[in-house]
């Protein structure tokens, strides 16, 4: 499995790094995140669980048996990105994500979707990617 769409309202979008991985991730935007607006950490994991649940068609128990942590980030309230995801202005669309993902002094390295300059800018799969780029660079001493 790597995306599942569902009909839950608050959150339609699930999906994992790869197949076989131990984690999932539930998201939510726009209407149905301000829903979620004021709700603490664990009421946003609840309401999650029980999407989910509904999701497989599996009993909500089933779930939180299986729930060994979560972690739950507001998007909307981080103020560096303020709930937005990357855009590139017509013309821009190689070069602007280079200069964002080029290692400063092969000491300082950068990844994110918005650093991804293979056509995955403002996607969950292009951050992924120069996760693992960056990790690469990382581990290499160097710039790959």
């Amino acid at each position: 499995m790597s995306f599942i769409f569902s009909k839950s309202e608050l959150f339609p979008t699930w999906w994992s790094p790869r197949p076989g991985a131990p984690v999932l991730t539930g998201w939510t935007a726009g209407g149905s995140a301000r829903k979620l607006i004021g709700s603490t950490s664990k009421e946003v994991e609840e309401i999650a669980v029980t999407a989910l649940a509904e999701t497989l068609g599996v009993e909500t128990k089933l779930i939180r048996d299986l729930h060994q942590a979560s972690y739950f980030h507001d998007w909307q309230a981080d103020r560096f990105s303020q709930g937005a995801y990357s855009y590139v202005l017509v013309g821009g669309a190689e070069s602007a994500q280079k200069q964002l993902a080029a290692p400063v002094e092969d000491t300082l390295f950068f990844a994110g979707e918005a650093t991804h300059y293979e056509g995955h800018y403002a996607m969950v799969h292009g951050a992924i990617a120069t996760g693992r780029r960056a990790a690469a660079e990382v581990l290499a001493g160097r710039s790959v």
